[in-house]
């Protein structure tokens, strides 16, 4: 895959072209790969998901404050089940079940409600691995712009 010279303007992208530069020669980068001080100021935008056996009980260890915002609660160690609905968050977890049967990156983007507001959104979620073979994790991140009127 091609790195991006420069500074790439979309998250997805940069957080795919990290996924792939952590793989280092494996299919999947494992969750302690993925480092918040490799990601500055896109951290916030991201998230980590644990999963259990066959992929069940997927909790979050991490989310970022923009991506849902510290004053509306915290969801580290809450079941991506269990998520708030009309939310950023609850539209880029949508397709875990995607990524697990994939078991590679998935992007998609569109329109969703977070917080009263519309919102124009992009997203990614990348399978992590702690040996090559199965998914037992999950790094997401997705960013968005309000829609306006006019």
């Amino acid at each position: 895959m091609a790195e991006y010279s420069g500074i790439e303007r979309r998250l997805v992208f940069r957080l795919l072209d990290y996924w792939e530069r952590k793989k280092e020669g494996r299919k999947m980068p494992c969750m302690d790969d993925i480092l918040s001080s490799e990601l500055a100021d896109d951290w916030d935008w991201c998230f980590l998901i644990s999963l259990g056996d066959e992929g069940e009980n997927a909790i979050f260890t991490h989310v970022g404050s923009l991506i849902y915002p510290t004053e509306r609660g915290d969801l580290i160690g809450i079941e991506v089940s269990n998520c708030p609905e009309e939310t950023l968050i609850k539209q880029a977890t949508a397709f875990v079940p995607r990524v697990l049967e994939l078991g590679v990156p998935v992007s998609i983007g569109g329109e969703c409600e977070d917080g009263g507001d519309k919102l124009l959104y992009r997203s990614t979620l990348m399978p992590l691995s702690s040996d090559d073979v199965f998914v037992d994790a999950l790094f997401g991140g997705a960013n968005c712009r309000k829609v306006t009127n006019g």
